[in-house]
């Protein structure tokens, strides 16, 4: 009997071990119910889903493993047991808990978003279900995260606690560590250029010099080091070699963890020429207006760049002519006897595409007819991506819309007609300012404007602007009309009033009070150059203080009150790619103001004004930049009035000098800034975004010019004073903010030093 049990026992145990069901023993039945017990938030009908039996079907009790095993797969439960009650089928579960909340403690290299990114692929994310092995596999995955920034010695821990309703609350503790340093970067095999050539063109470094202290460069990273070698065989490529290629690179760590080593094996191959070229296929434009367009010119080192570029521009030639879905196949020849490459131009130029019709959408305050005019892209022409892209430019310049989005739409059963839906979100165009500043040239100010740029959805502006500073007392009404004529001249009707207080800016003394009327005309010539044409009227009256000098007297008392007839004219060339931001581009301004023969007074100003962006990163620029100025009087006019007179130094010109403190003196016991007709500014200032790059912070470092020359003066380039410092630029949510910290290069003695400069309400660009 002891023997029988022992023999059911183990047979028993085995059938358990195997996941055998117990009731093996029992013969096949059809199905009367199926109940589930255990179940929190898993429903009834999803467990019926996933069961292979259903009531009424014939279950045979040898298949339970398999239905145990299909319930495993859900990955909802943890604990399974079956049984039968008669011909019942009876499922006991133990649910896995939900995962309620997730933390993370530690991190900083890599965000928050960035890391839930990583578990949300391996579904481990607040709402499913909590299963501890897929908690490795994230702790796996966050550890390769952090070991692709170079990262060796980072760790992942994690804490675990139970909530109610059968839920967790789950937090990862991240110990970054120290990121592995570069130590060397070998590269082997390269013959034709040195390993510092070809390591100038890696972001990657083993060496970075002292005043790069913030920076990366040094710190390893498996996406920078992957960008590096596609660098390496771009520049390869570019330089001829055809037949480049990177056989292989290994990563060793230090045992540390501390320090990288790189090494990149290459095989540069030989350097290839281009032996000639052809245009095949169809050509829609005639040959000779493509060839320029080929940069793959016979005789030339192969780059492979010049063949992406000859493709990208003979695809925009021919988009231009309505083949917006032309392919353009350039095919090599390679002849390894005399390494020479050969390439037939393959031009498919498809369907023309012609735009039917353009919607506008979203222009709830602006007439259609303002946006329409923007648009170089016509409808029943053919479609041009690149006049697309302008109009998109312009009404973005228009500064109406937060956002313009111009969309191509399909028109159904054409392959040779596309819809445009231009789709624009409107901003508040009018607005009313009251605002207090300051600046370091004009003191205090307190100003107020009530502005509407686009008045009654018609694109025109309307300005009144009321100023009060120390120094200045305006008023200011003007009207624009953009389009004045169909054609896109603008005009702009100006009335001002203006007292102005010489004693107080730090110059010689004397007060003027200017009426003006003036009205501007703005005649484009195409998308970059303009010309203007204006004429005013002013009434200038004068007065002297006890504190002018004897010349100032002497004017006003021959000329108390002049009536001016004034023109100006202007010539603009600008290609800037933001009026605000601008980070490329380049913007010159050639400039007349004179007054009309028969005016009281006679005289005329000259300008050349221009300002150059190079961009070195998408957002940071190099701006080189300089302003001429030259005056003189004419006719019964004796030199530039005074009050005319150009002036320097201070934050808008050659900053760490005084404001208008450079140039010639007037002589009185003061001895004060005179002026004078003869004006030279220089500016080269690398322009950054700070913070999270965004453009309206930019740091500044400056290097800048100046200086002023009476009438009877010449320029004298050594007579220029320099300056170099540091300054910040915010669009700050109460204006504009400028600050500046310079320290002048060639001051002596008399000038007038401060480096500390700062306005609020100003920009200094």
């Amino acid at each position: 009997m002891i023997r029988k049990l022992s023999i059911t026992l183990l047979f028993t145990a085995l059938l358990v071990g195997t996941g055998a069901p117990l009731a093996l023993a029992q013969e096949s039945f059809l199905v009367s119910d199926v109940r589930v017990k255990g179940l929190q938030r898993i429903s009834a009908g999803s467990i019926f889903n996933y069961l292979p039996v259903k009531v009424g079907d014939k279950f045979d009790p040898t298949e339970s493993s398999e239905l145990i095993r299909e319930l495993y797969k859900t990955g909802f439960f943890k604990d399974i047991e079956l049984s039968t009650e008669g011909t019942a089928i009876v499922i006991s579960v133990v649910e896995y808990p939900s995962i309620a909340q997730i933390e993370f403690a530690g991190n900083k290299l890599i965000k928050e978003e960035s890391l839930r990114d990583a578990l949300s692929g391996n579904d481990f994310i607040e709402g499913r279900v909590f299963q501890p092995n897929v908690l490795e596999q994230v702790k796996q995955e966050l550890k390769r995260q952090y070991l692709n920034q170079g990262k060796y010695n980072a760790q992942v821990g994690t804490e675990v606690t139970e909530l109610p309703r059968n839920r967790v609350k789950v937090k990862l503790h991240v110990k970054e560590g120290p990121t592995a340093k570069i130590k060397k970067i070998n590269i082997i095999g390269n013959k034709y250029f040195s390993d510092k050539m070809l390591l100038d063109e890696f972001e990657s470094s083993d060496s970075v010099p002292f005043w790069k202290f913030w920076g990366s460069a040094d710190q390893y990273s498996k996406e920078k080091v992957s960008g590096d070698l596609e660098t390496l065989r771009s520049f390869y490529q570019n330089q001829g070699f055809l037949d480049f290629n990177i056989t292989s690179n290994q990563v060793s760590i230090s045992p540390e963890k501390d320090g990288i080593f790189l090494t990149v094996n290459v095989n540069e191959g030989e350097r290839y020429t281009v032996s000639s070229f052809v245009l095949n296929g169809q050509l829609v434009v005639p040959e000779e207006e493509l060839l320029p367009y080929v940069y793959i010119a016979p005789g030339r080192t192969y780059s492979r760049r010049d063949v992406d570029n000859t493709v990208e521009v003979i695809g925009d030639r021919l988009a231009e002519e309505g083949y917006s879905y032309a392919e353009v196949v350039p095919v090599p020849n390679v002849n390894k006897d005399d390494n020479s490459v050969s390439f037939s131009i393959n031009i498919k130029p498809g369907r023309r595409v012609y735009v039917r019709r353009i919607d506008v959408v979203g222009n709830r305050l602006t007439n259609d007819e303002v946006i329409r005019r923007e648009l170089r892209q016509t409808e029943g022409g053919a479609f041009s991506p690149s006049r697309v892209n302008r109009s998109k430019i312009r009404l973005q310049r228009l500064s109406f819309f937060d956002e313009v989005e111009i969309e191509t739409v399909p028109v159904a059963g054409r392959e040779d007609q596309v819809d445009l839906e231009v789709v624009v979100k409107e901003r508040s165009t009018g607005q009313f300012l009251f605002g207090l500043g300051y600046s370091g040239d004009d003191g205090a100010l307190i100003q107020a404007s009530i502005s509407q740029s686009n008045l009654f959805g018609t694109g025109n502006q309307l300005n009144f602007n009321v100023q009060r500073s120390s120094i200045v007392e305006a008023v200011t009404l003007q009207y624009t009309n953009p389009y004045y004529t169909k054609s896109g001249i603008s005009r702009t009707i100006g009335l001002t009033g203006r007292s102005i207080d010489q004693a107080r800016a730090n110059t010689s003394e004397f007060i003027t009070e200017t009426l003006g009327l003036n009205v501007r005309y703005l005649f484009p010539i195409n998308e970059s150059n303009s010309f203007s044409l204006g004429a005013g009227l002013e009434r200038i009256d004068f007065q002297s203080t006890f504190r002018s000098v004897q010349q100032v007297i002497d004017f006003i008392d021959e000329n108390p009150n002049n009536d001016l007839f004034t023109v100006n004219t202007a010539f603009a060339h600008d290609t800037r790619d933001s009026l605000l931001y601008p980070t490329s581009g380049n913007n010159v301004r050639l400039s007349l103001e004179a007054t009309v023969p028969g005016s009281d007074l006679e005289y005329y100003r000259v300008n050349l004004d221009t300002s150059l962006y190079y961009p070195f990163t998408n957002k940071a620029a190099l701006k080189l930049a300089a302003d001429i100025g030259y005056g003189d009087g004419y006719g019964d006019t004796d030199g530039l009035p005074f009050f005319k007179n150009y002036f320097a130094g201070g934050s808008r010109s050659v900053r760490g000098f005084e404001a208008r403190s450079l140039g010639p003196r007037d002589g009185s016991q003061f001895d004060n800034p005179f002026g004078g007709s003869k004006r030279v500014l220089l500016n080269a200032t690398l322009l950054l975004p700070v913070g999270d790059g965004a453009l309206d912070k930019r740091l500044q470092l400056f290097l800048e010019g100046g200086q002023v020359f009476s009438n009877e003066q010449s320029i004298e380039l050594d007579e220029i004073r320099f300056s170099a410092g540091v300054g910040f630029n915010w669009i700050s949510p109460v204006g504009p903010l400028s600050i500046s910290y310079s320290v002048p290069l060639n001051e002596e003695e008399g000038d007038e030093i401060e480096k500390f400069q700062f306005s609020v309400g100003q920009l200094i660009q």
